[in-house]
Formats: C-alpha cells, sequence, structure tokens
C-alpha cells in the first residue's frame, strides 16, 4: 500500500483535496454540497458524503509524482469513471482502478461511500500493464476473488488508526495479492492469452510461497500445463519462474528481517517461513540481491532504528 505518515478524519474538501494529494498525487476534488461532504483519510481514505467529482488533470501530472494505482470500492453511490478511452458507469459493490500517471476523472452523483487506496506500480510487476488495461471499468464484487478484495478494503476502512508500523508492509502485500487474484480472474476455461496464464501462476506461487515443495513441476501439474510450457511462458517476462520466486522469498524475507517484530527469530527461521531451508543459500542470495547478509541487514535496522 501506499501511504503517509498523514492521518485526518472528518475532512472537508479541500482537506481532503490536500491530503489525498499528499498521500497520493495531485488531485482535484468538488463537491457542491461541502457541508454534507466528509471523509477519512490514511493508509486508506474513506469518503462519505455528498456527490463530489474526483480529478487528475493532466496540468497537475509531473515526472516526479510516484506511479501508482488507485483502487476504489463503491459500498454505495453510483459514478462514472473516465480515463483515456474508457468510460463506465460504476454501479454499488464495483471495484474501479486508475493509472495515477494519466488523467482521470471519477463523477459520484449522489450520497456515497466510497474507499480508495493506492498501490505502487513496481509492486504489482508484470501484473502491473494487466490491470491498467482495464482503468475505469466497472468490476462487480458480487463474488469470487472479487468479493474477497472488496471484504479486505472494508476491514481496512474500519480500521485506519491501527495501520501504522511494521504490519503495514504485510497488508500491502496481501493487498496486492488479492488485486492480482481479482483482476486476473477467469472461469475455466477462459485463459485465453500468455499474460493470462503467467498471471494466474504468479497468484498461485504467492498464495503458495511458504510451500518449500513449489517448483516449476508442481506448478506446472497445478495448471495442467507441462513444464517446459511453463518455462517458456516465463521466458517472455525476461525472468525464468524460479528466478522470480525466488526473488519474491527473498524481498519478505529482508523486510521480515528488517521488523523488529521478528527479532527473536533466527534468520534461518525466517527465511523458513518463506520456503526457504538452505542457510548458506540464503546467505549468498541476500548478499547477491542487497549486497548485505542476513546479520547486516538487521545490524543497519537497528542502527537506524536507533538514530
Amino acid at each position: 500500500m501506499h501511504s503517509g505518515a498523514l492521518h485526518v478524519h472528518h475532512a472537508t474538501v479541500d482537506e481532503l483535496q490536500t491530503a489525498a494529494s499528499a498521500i497520493l498525487a495531485p488531485l482535484t476534488v468538488a463537491a457542491p454540497g461541502t457541508d454534507a461532504f466528509r471523509a477519512d483519510i490514511g493508509a486508506v481514505a474513506r469518503i462519505r458524503g455528498s456527490a463530489h467529482v474526483v480529478s487528475r488533470p493532466l496540468r497537475a501530472i509531473t515526472s516526479s509524482d510516484p506511479e501508482l494505482l488507485k483502487v476504489t470500492w463503491h459500498r454505495s453511490g453510483a459514478a462514472v469513471a473516465t480515463q483515456g478511452r474508457n468510460h463506465s458507469p460504476v454501479h454499488i459493490g464495483d471495484l474501479t482502478v486508475f493509472d495515477m500517471t494519466r488523467p482521470y476523472r471519477l463523477a459520484v452523483s449522489e450520497r456515497c461511500d466510497v474507499l480508495a487506496v493506492g498501490v505502487p506500480r513496481t509492486a504489482l510487476g508484470s501484473h502491473a500493464d494487466a490491470i491498467t488495461r482495464r482503468t475505469a471499468q466497472r468490476l462487480p464484487a458480487d463474488g469470487g476473488n472479487q468479493s474477497v478484495l472488496a471484504a479486505f478494503l472494508s476491514g481496512l476502512g474500519r480500521h485506519l488508526d491501527e495501520l501504522a508500523g511494521p504490519a503495514d508492509g504485510h497488508l500491502g502485500d496481501a493487498l496486492v495479492s488479492l488485486l492480482i487474484a481479482a483482476f486476473a480472474d477467469r472461469a475455466p476455461g477462459q485463459v485465453d492469452t500468455a499474460t493470462d496464464l503467467v498471471d494466474r501462476i504468479r497468484v498461485y506461487a504467492l498464495a503458495n510461497i511458504a510451500d518449500p515443495s513449489l517448483c516449476v513441476d508442481s506448478v506446472a501439474a497445478a495448471h495442467g500445463i507441462s513444464a517446459r510450457h511453463l518455462h517458456r511462458l516465463f521466458r517472455r517476462t525476461g525472468a525464468s519462474f524460479a528466478a522470480w520466486l525466488r526473488n519474491e522469498r527473498l524481498d519478505r524475507i529482508r523486510r521480515d528481517l528488517l521488523d523488529p517484530a521478528h527479532a527473536g527469530r533466527t534468520a534461518a527461521a525466517v527465511a523458513a517461513r518463506w520456503g526457504i531451508h538452505d542457510p548458506q543459500h540464503l546467505g549468498r542470495a541476500l548478499k547477491a540481491r542487497y549486497g548485505q547478509t542476513a546479520r547486516e541487514i538487521r545490524e543497519a535496522a537497528g542502527q537506524s532504528r536507533v538514530r
């Protein structure tokens, strides 16, 4: 999740515009019934009240803005979403996504209850392009992975004040996985492109990342394809499945090593939590990826906390 230290409760239109622009990227917010408009802003923004329009005009976009995707869940209040050539009505219960690097407009036409959160584009990896192709399109959250994502967003909205600190990273991982699952969701037999299949394989692997037996053969078998076919699919992404999985595991191990909540665990125990059980392999892999051993990562984190 993309969040700042800023937390504002019962914000007015002007306060929402200022806070959301600071946390996400410069936005314009307008609401005719300002007396009935209130918002809570933290790691997640929750907007409740009168009709309003949120837009990201071209003049507000700069090269230094963070590259984010903004996900919204419309608990109540009809709206119209526009980005590029995509233009879609948004109904109660729908999810939508916007690419914050391009202009967009979300016009809410009645009293509403909307949750919004920003997700770094880099966190989505190769999934980002597939998701941005669906910007400003309604995604009903009445079942499947979409309903799970909506329930997760609802939980975040209810606990705005409890989202700061080391747990934020874990919540961010969960949000990214659910977002990918929601937008990669297909009924059996509807996977019609190589990109779709790669997305589904990655979602499956992330859901089973703690399993040390996870490998090309087991993942290929779970998706009804040969190991050779899986290798061909990932060759197009620029990284092998094994390399991608290793990096995903190492990123989570490093995050836990930096987290004081895991200070009492050995590096080996932390690594085992993410499916790596070879301490020697762990040391070499961390050094190659981050330039630091597990001990050095922890020492640097301790020095940073002291400062």
